[in-house]
């Protein structure tokens, strides 16, 4: 009967790391990556500015969205973006998406100061 129950647990624990291990490689052949490089953490705009970003597409990569303080500001192909917001302190984040709007992992965030 012990057999049994340590039989029965190393085949749950083996389906478990199946999951796990099939999850990552699946995330990793997305390959999609996304990072703002303008303007930079930290840095004080003026409004209106220019967000520029790198934007490597994965298979099921198709567009970013772009958020100020955690609300959707747009989706968009554009690069750079022209960003129109609120004299303040904002965060920004830029998400990767699929033609469906369905996000993916990659994002990538800095706070400005738009003066």
């Amino acid at each position: 009967m012990r057999i049994r129950q340590v039989g029965v647990l190393m085949a749950g624990l083996s389906l478990a790391f199946m999951a796990v291990a099939g999850t990552g490689t699946a995330w990793s052949a997305e390959k999609t990556s996304v990072k703002i490089v303008s303007p930079k953490s930290g840095a004080v705009v003026h409004d209106p500015f220019m967000l520029k970003y790198i934007y490597h597409k994965g298979p099921r990569a198709n567009h970013v969205h772009v958020y100020v303080d955690g609300t959707l500001y747009k989706p968009t192909h554009a690069n750079p973006v022209r960003m129109d917001i609120p004299k303040g302190k904002h965060v920004i984040t830029v998400k990767a998406a699929t033609r469906h709007h369905h996000l993916l992992g990659p994002k990538s965030q800095v706070t400005v100061n738009v003066q």
